[in-house]
């Protein structure tokens, strides 16, 4: 039986939503975290072991998150190795997957398989309690059971190519607003540990008085999860948020970077 490595960075939990989902369809396949994965004495332990391996994360500045390309770029590959992306998006994909190929093209292997999955709310256009947003949920389940069969026969296809330049402009742009990012919290902070406790860079630390540590925007991520799961509302950026999102079934203790393998939520 082949063994599955399934790797996921999720912010608003939409993508591990996913990886939950794709893991439950999978032979010998279960979540792995990958922000949890890098603080590993050997992050890519699993992947070593796996014949296939799967990367599931949100688009981010027109490509991969950041922390995804850092550790593809240095995870050992194997041109006999299966392997496959699924990105999660709200308004489009761009460069992802074309990205993920050149870095393990370089390495003598290639990305085998990829597909997105148009989910909602993770740039904060639309309330989370929306028809839309309910609705774009409902029809996830399908498409998912569609990807996850062709991902088990070992299917191959040719991934849509974006324009490339366009997607390279983006991502410069949006790059220099990751790096120029600027956190408030106001007076409705509860002290909670929420947003420490989502973060995949662990970049925020509550103290042993509740006072919340500076943000760091040289390990920041930009993916706003400190934002969308702060149930107080107190976080506040220089970025616009027009609302606030997470998955319905997902919980800040399943996104916590030191839980390697979250387990799906009882119902």
């Amino acid at each position: 039986m082949s063994k599955c490595a399934l790797y996921y960075f999720s912010a608003t939990g939409n993508s591990l939503a996913v990886a939950f989902s794709l893991a439950e369809k999978l032979p010998d396949a279960e979540p792995i975290s990958l922000p949890g994965s890098m603080i590993l004495a050997d992050p890519y332990a699993a992947a070593r072991d796996a014949d296939q391996v799967g990367f599931v994360f949100p688009v981010q500045r027109a490509t991969m998150p950041e922390m995804v390309r850092g550790f593809i770029e240095k995870m050992p590959v194997r041109s006999d190795c299966y392997y496959f992306a699924v990105s999660t998006y709200t308004v489009f994909g761009c460069n992802e997957f074309w990205d993920i190929d050149e870095i393990l093209s370089a390495s003598g292997a290639q990305l085998n398989y990829a597909a997105s999955v148009k989910m909602a709310g993770s740039v904060g256009l639309l309330d989370q309690n929306s028809p839309r947003v309910q609705q774009t949920l409902r029809t996830v389940d399908g498409q998912l059971a569609e990807i996850a069969d062709q991902i088990g026969n070992r299917q191959e296809n040719y991934f849509r190519r974006s324009i490339k330049l366009l997607g390279k402009m983006v991502r410069v742009y949006t790059e220099n607003r990751r790096k120029n990012i600027v956190f408030t919290i106001n007076e409705k902070c509860t002290r909670c540990g929420v947003c420490a406790q989502v973060c995949p860079a662990q970049n925020i630390t509550v103290d042993e008085d509740g006072g919340i540590a500076p943000i760091r925007s040289d390990k920041c991520q930009a993916c706003l999860a400190c934002i969308h799961w702060c149930p107080a509302n107190a976080l506040g950026t220089n970025i616009n948020i027009h609302s606030h999102y997470h998955h319905p079934d997902i919980t800040p203790e399943q996104l916590n970077p030191n839980i390697l393998k979250p387990k799906v939520k009882a119902n």
